[in-house]
């Protein structure tokens, strides 16, 4: 108070006879806090000189004496016991300012015995005397943003500050947070004379496994070149609402029929989620000029309860190979053929005939010498004929242990990537792409 408030009076039977003096002691009087509290000396009456706070000190314990103009003990010694009466004057504050708390989307209003499964719990404190009105706090919703589905998808218990669902309809896909502003009001909630405060509650809304997978068509398609492998053919698309990069988002791809060789393999993308069909294990042209898979996809995480795998969570994928040149090959090699020495120039050893394995392909295959020591031989560029060209020896240097090795090669006349023709007409040969041995022994 600006000035001393009486609090009480207090008076001895004896001043009738003597004069008296009286004194208080104890906190608040001549101990800290000083001078809270005084008496008049003479006619005994005590006053409240500075304001009281309850919420610093809720009551005070003085002495209250009574003595003679000589200072002589008239009385013993009195109790004064002083409580403060609580005002309303602290408004309730919230332990946070923003509550972060999470729900299962599809999650629904379901109590038992009055008790609600408990979003979060948001809490306010008062300084008043909670044991009156003063200090009980009530807890209410003022607004819900996003508005959807409802306006009113949560509620507040009002004294203890649990945030329930109280409707269904919570999807991720469509809201996946809520902000909901909280009042904290006390004189038990009364808005006409309570103080308030706010705090703001996000709720997060949790992904569950909702949303099958699908794929974007219902075909796809793609080439391999023959004999290709560690090689994406084919790219599978697919659409999934949960959330990305989560075991409810990320695609599970297998091939269910179509591929008994196991050629194929379909590794997910991480970061598309895409289906990357791969070549694991080469493929012949001759063998097999297409695939048609069966391919189907899920998820890493099981369906949530109730939801059904969609139709589109299966799909073909036609797989064309192509064709590529490939190097002609000698069925046997190498190839013993067994002759006496001085045998005449002008001699068949025998045909060193090659095969194509592109069967498809209209090409002639031709022959070339490429190792012969002794010069002791000759091909035929058409046939791969085998023609001495010397005198056998089988005491040559060039023979060892009894055996004389040459070595022939087959080259075809395509290239079906780039086929280019000289001037002459004849096929460019850009390369060969194969060698064999052709090995006889001279006995």
């Amino acid at each position: 108070p600006k000035s001393a408030s009486s609090l009480l009076q207090i008076r001895s039977d004896k001043d009738r006879s003597i004069n008296i003096r009286y004194s208080i002691t104890g906190v608040g009087a001549d101990q800290p806090p000083n001078e809270v509290f005084s008496i008049d000396p003479e006619k005994g009456k005590m006053y409240v000189t500075k304001p009281l706070d309850r919420e610093e000190r809720s009551s005070y314990h003085l002495r209250a004496h009574a003595v003679d103009m000589n200072g002589n003990q008239v009385e013993q010694p009195v109790d004064l016991y002083i409580f403060v009466i609580d005002m309303n004057d602290n408004r309730p504050e919230f332990k946070n300012q923003v509550y972060n708390g999470s729900v299962m989307e599809g999650s629904k209003p379901v109590c038992v015995l009055y008790v609600c499964t408990t979003v979060m719990t948001v809490t306010a404190h008062d300084a008043d005397d909670i044991t009156t009105s003063n200090g009980m706090v009530y807890y209410r919703i003022l607004q819900q943003t996003p508005h959807s589905p409802i306006p009113n998808m949560f509620t507040i218990n009002r004294e203890t500050g649990d945030i329930v669902t109280v409707a269904a309809g919570l999807d991720r896909e469509r809201v996946s947070q809520y902000t909901v502003i909280v009042e904290a009001t006390d004189m038990e909630g009364n808005l006409n004379f309570g103080l308030s405060s706010t705090a703001t509650a996000i709720i997060s809304i949790t992904d569950v496994n909702d949303n099958p997978p699908e794929l974007t068509q219902s075909t796809f398609s793609g080439e391999v070149l023959e004999n290709s492998v560690n090689v994406v053919v084919a790219n599978l698309t697919v659409m999934d609402k949960d959330e990305p990069r989560t075991p409810n988002w990320n695609a599970v791809y297998r091939i269910v029929s179509g591929d008994t060789g196991r050629h194929f393999t379909i590794r997910t993308n991480p970061e598309t989620n895409d289906g990357m069909v791969t070549v694991v294990k080469p493929v012949d042209f001759e063998m097999n000029r297409a695939f048609m898979l069966t391919v189907v996809v899920s998820n890493q995480a099981p369906l949530a309860d109730g939801v059904q795998a969609s139709l589109q969570y299966t799909a073909g994928v036609t797989i064309s190979v192509k064709d590529v040149n490939e190097a002609p090959v000698f069925p046997d090699n190498p190839k013993m053929v067994r002759f006496e020495e001085g045998v005449p120039t002008g001699t068949i050893i025998t045909t060193f005939a090659a095969k194509d394995p592109d069967t498809f392909m209209q090409q002639s295959i031709r022959y070339a010498k490429l190792a012969d020591p002794a010069n002791w031989l000759s091909i035929n560029s058409t046939n791969g004929q085998i023609t001495t060209t010397g005198v056998l020896d089988r005491e040559s240097i060039y023979v060892k242990k009894n055996i004389y090795e040459a070595t022939f090669l087959a080259a075809d006349n395509g290239d079906l990537s780039t086929p280019v023709l000289s001037e002459g007409g004849v096929p460019y040969l850009h390369c060969y792409t194969w060698r064999d041995i052709l090995t006889w022994g001279i006995i």
